[in-house]
């Protein structure tokens, strides 16, 4: 028996593992698939997905089920985003971001100029080294827009489709899909202790006192980095923003200051730059809900307590900034709102923050522990881990 960890990492690794005829056990602390990584929240008659933020792709939705021969459209609806962001500038300009860049180029020529529309085919096609915005770029607002990614975990170009209900539904859909396929889901099971044998972990212990052979074991790595953490609110409007599309980045005027403060100085922005995601724009069932998110400085940069009142304190502070960039009468028509802080980001293991969009790091060996793997929190990890969790001997 293989034990997995939780997330739709641990639940794609599960569904790899099993296509390789392993016998797999995921066991998960929360009472939902996902857990605290994809979890969701229903508040008056609102669902909030309220773990990171994840750029999922169907390519990568779809392998874990075509690995134990499921097709992804018999399980779940996937949204094409068109735009799939609009930056919000403080000079009253927008610009689009569409999966086809030569629409994306149209837009960017109509704000920035032909050259810079060049200058943006030029970048994608450098993207796959990891070349700075900056480095290709020359407007100011084509720069921040691309290079908004490292504040938010959001790819601009890769982030071109939305699973119909949501984050949570992928998470569902993986468990139900696992359990289809004899994976083992224990819920409200949380790990208490290894037993441990020659360097290896032979059985493992639930706080509740059961007792699990293995002869592997999956973790989920924790959010390790020096960027920024988030604020994120989850709000539940009746109003009706007719201008916004489903992502949405409402840039500061102070956008290299608030970049120091927030980077270099471990301080909240003055002028924040905001990601707000509006679901409704493209899922029907998601109609009303909006999640905010907020770089702040990370646990480690700053000290900030991130208690009741601080946090209150501070989504005030944004929501009149919100309505002062032109979400008018939102306070007024909000009918339910839900805020998630660092410190509740630190409590889900994740001490920096949202985890980078994708989670598409290498799975590793545990330092100490031959036969545990530890892997990252998107789908491509969870199928890195099968790999390694096979190849132990």
């Amino acid at each position: 028996m293989i034990v997995v960890g939780a997330g739709v990492g641990g639940l794609a690794c599960a569904l790899h593992l099993r296509a390789a005829g392993r016998e797999v056990t995921v066991l998960e602390r929360d009472s939902s698939p996902g857990g605290r990584q994809e979890a969701v929240l229903e508040l008056d008659g609102f669902r909030f997905d309220t773990g990171p933020a994840h750029c999922t792709t169907p390519e990568a939705m779809a392998a874990p089920l075509h690995a134990v021969g499921e097709c992804l459209r018999d399980w779940i609806d996937i949204l094409p985003l068109d735009p799939i962001c609009r930056a919000h500038y403080p000079d009253g300009t927008t610009l689009d971001v569409h999966a086809e860049p030569g629409r994306t180029a149209a837009s960017i020529a109509a704000v920035c100029g032909g050259r810079e529309a060049g200058n943006f085919l030029r970048y994608l096609k450098l993207a796959r080294y990891r070349v700075p915005p900056r480095a290709v770029l020359r407007d100011p607002r084509t720069q921040r827009l691309f290079g908004a990614s490292a504040f938010f975990g959001f790819e601009m170009v890769d982030n071109a489709w939305y699973p119909a209900g949501g984050a949570g539904a992928v998470a569902r859909m993986l468990a139900g899909v696992a359990e289809k396929h004899g994976v083992g889901i224990r819920y409200q099971t949380e790990i208490h202790h290894w037993e441990v044998r020659d360097d290896r972990v032979a059985a493992v212990r639930t706080v509740d006192g059961e007792r699990f052979p293995v002869d592997a074991v999956v973790v989920p790595a924790r959010r390790r980095g020096r960027g920024a953490s988030h604020l994120v609110l989850h709000l539940g409007s009746g109003a009706h923003y007719s201008k916004i599309a489903h992502h949405n980045l409402h840039f500061g005027t102070t956008w290299r200051l608030a970049r120091h403060e927030l980077l270099s100085r471990g301080e909240l922005m003055g002028d924040p730059t905001l990601l707000v995601s509006a679901p409704g724009r493209t899922d029907p069932g998601a109609a009303g809900v909006m999640r905010v998110i907020v770089p702040v400085p990370n646990l480690k940069a700053a000290p900030v307590p991130w208690g009741p009142r601080a946090t209150r304190t501070y989504a005030g502070e944004i929501m009149a900034i919100l309505e002062a960039r032109g979400y008018r009468d939102l306070g007024a028509s909000l009918r339910v709102s839900y805020v998630v802080s660092p410190r509740e980001w630190s409590e889900m293991g994740m001490v920096y923050g949202i985890p980078h969009a994708g989670g598409k790091g290498p799975a590793a060996r545990h330092p100490h522990r031959a036969n545990v793997v530890i892997a990252g929190a998107g789908l491509e990890s969870g199928r890195l881990a099968a790999t390694a969790v096979i190849g132990v001997p």
